[in-house]
């Protein structure tokens, strides 16, 4: 099981963080909101009028021959396949790059590989998470457009950015294909009966997969939104959702003291409303977790930042970063916490040939034993320099140990908001951005 390590989160006086005089009464706190989570009965779970907790009172538990519906189309689909194009942005981009990157290896280095050496699996590309034109352009330059497939994910088909890449990659497709064979290579990940992707996907016959109505963009990598791209990248989605179900069984069962969800978001909480903590890094020297950490730069933000509270988190990717912003992170103003993902067991491993060199001294020790010391280095130095410390132990890179950390994470945040008085499940704010640029692009007015 993944583990936290939060002996290093202490208060600016150096004491205990659990000496606080309001840990206990958040302690406390942070299990009646659990129930309420569980329960499903405040206003504070619900978007409109949908109660927001499909991620947690649905999704692990997902069943099996929903699951079997799942890797059969991806399985069909990547019979066809060189290619892949997975459209989305936000929640319905992010957990997917960073499942792949950390189960897979990450992307940019495994689609260099051949064929052969990637066992069958596509290479696999992203699109609408921006529309910069040289980006898209140089992707579809790199894709084989008679052997692309694709999957749209976009509950309403109207949010701008996938749908002008889908609008995109759908032409590309049609022109190399035809529309009957393009149609076979698009799967849409949509409402399941409403919204113009919906209607288009019905008329044109694509195979689809639901959004559930009752969860969030950023809280969407366990159901269909990540687990179809997944089992299109070869990962083992039963295992991937056994890993969330067992984290989920584990958050329900555990008490405070044990429990690494509230621990958590208890931490963060007194933090961030009675230390004076405005920002959290999410920091790893794993480079196949890069992403995980970007993830979580979504995941923190849009669910706590409203009302002019939340914390606003930062990747960080060790030792580069040290070389960057690591001269501000130890002495610069202490308004941060920090959140490493640490992992105990690499894949791979490579063993120093060191004789004669500069670092004799290392000569037969492993990257990865250099590579954690040097981190933990980092960790403690920050530790030391005033920066409240926690981390995240994983196992192992693999299905199961991500979705265990996805649903872990999604709880404590979740959380985090909930204690702060917020509602974790909408992003009013997201909305401005929206409606400026749809004026400026030209959008009638409805």
């Amino acid at each position: 099981m993944i583990r936290l390590d939060y002996q290093r989160f202490g208060q600016t006086d150096g004491s205990p963080i659990g000496e606080h005089q309001e840990f206990g009464a958040a302690s406390e706190k942070v299990v009646n909101l659990h129930s309420l989570l569980i329960e499903g009965k405040s206003s504070l779970l619900k978007d409109k009028d949908v109660t927001m907790t499909g991620w947690k009172m649905d999704s692990p538990y997902v069943s099996p021959s929903e699951l079997d519906a799942i890797d059969s189309c991806a399985a069909k689909l990547v019979s066809e396949i060189d290619d892949f194009i997975s459209i989305g942005i936000g929640g319905s981009y992010l957990g997917i790059q960073a499942s792949i990157d950390a189960v897979r290896g990450s992307l940019e280095l495994f689609n260099l590989l051949s064929p052969k050496e990637r066992k069958g699996t596509p290479r696999i590309f992203f699109l609408g998470h921006n529309m910069d034109p040289a980006y898209t352009a140089r992707i579809l330059e790199i894709v084989n457009p008679r052997k692309l497939g694709a999957a749209v994910i976009s509950k309403s088909g109207g949010t701008v950015e996938p749908a002008v890449a889908f609008a995109i990659v759908k032409k590309v497709l049609e022109e190399n294909l035809g529309k009957e064979i393009a149609a076979q290579r698009i799967v849409a990940i949509t409402d399941k009966a409403k919204g113009s992707l919906k209607k288009l996907a019905d008329e044109l016959g694509y195979r689809t997969f639901v959004v559930p109505d009752n969860v969030g963009g950023r809280f969407s990598v366990t159901c269909p939104v990540g687990l179809f791209a997944l089992a299109v990248a070869g990962i083992n989605i039963k295992e991937f959702i056994a890993g969330a179900r067992a984290a989920e069984e584990d958050i329900k069962k555990q008490p405070f003291d044990k429990n690494i969800s509230m621990l958590r978001a208890v931490l963060r909480f007194i933090a961030h409303k009675y230390l004076g903590f405005d920002i959290e890094l999410a920091s790893t020297c794993v480079y196949d977790l890069r992403s995980t950490t970007m993830w979580m730069q979504q995941l923190g933000p849009e669910s706590e930042g409203k009302h002019g509270e939340g914390l606003f988190i930062v990747p960080q990717y060790f030792t580069r970063d040290a070389h960057a912003d690591g001269q501000l992170i130890q002495e610069g103003k202490r308004n941060l916490i920090e959140l490493f993902l640490m992992l105990e067991k690499p894949a791979e491993d490579i063993i120093i040939p060191a004789k004669g060199t500069p670092v004799e001294y290392l000569d037969g020790k492993t990257l990865h034993f250099v590579n954690t010391a040097f981190v933990e280095g980092l960790r403690d130095a920050h530790h030391e320099g005033g920066v409240p410390t926690m981390s995240y132990i994983l196992p192992k890179l693999d299905a199961y140990t991500m979705g265990m950390l996805y649903q872990y994470e999604m709880n404590a945040i979740a959380l985090s908001g909930l204690l702060l008085g917020q509602n974790p499940f909408i992003q009013p704010g997201v909305q401005m951005y929206k409606d400026i640029a749809n004026a400026k692009s030209g959008k009638p007015v409805c």
